[in-house]
């Protein structure tokens, strides 16, 4: 048996920057945007003005039964008995090293 989850797609717009493109397991309300799970006032960036754009389903990740999220954005799983795994190298290998854990992990693009 195999956990499902959705992940959802957005990307961070920042004035003089290129769009950055971000993965979530909760879909997110557009507006500003402060950074990775911080309050506005506690990011580097979180007094330079970011708009977040409409999230909308980028795929579903099928994990290991007893599979659980452990961050919501940067999406991360504990998959029982095997550690943590950071689905941004899933999802864009091209961004980071091949995740070892891979292998126990399917990525199901909409």
């Amino acid at each position: 048996m195999v956990e499902r989850f959705p992940v959802y797609q957005y990307e961070i717009r920042r004035p003089d920057r290129a769009t950055e493109t971000r993965w979530s397991f909760v879909p997110l309300s557009p507006g500003g945007y402060a950074g990775n799970d911080e309050p506005s006032d506690a990011h580097p960036m979180g007094n330079e003005p970011a708009d977040l754009s409409q999230m909308q389903l980028a795929g579903h990740v099928e994990a290991p039964d007893g599979s659980t999220i452990t961050s919501m954005e940067p999406p991360m799983l504990e998959i029982p008995g095997r550690g943590s795994l950071d689905l941004n190298s899933l999802i864009q290998p091209e961004r980071a090293d091949a995740p070892q854990l891979g292998h126990l992990v399917r990525w199901l693009p909409r």
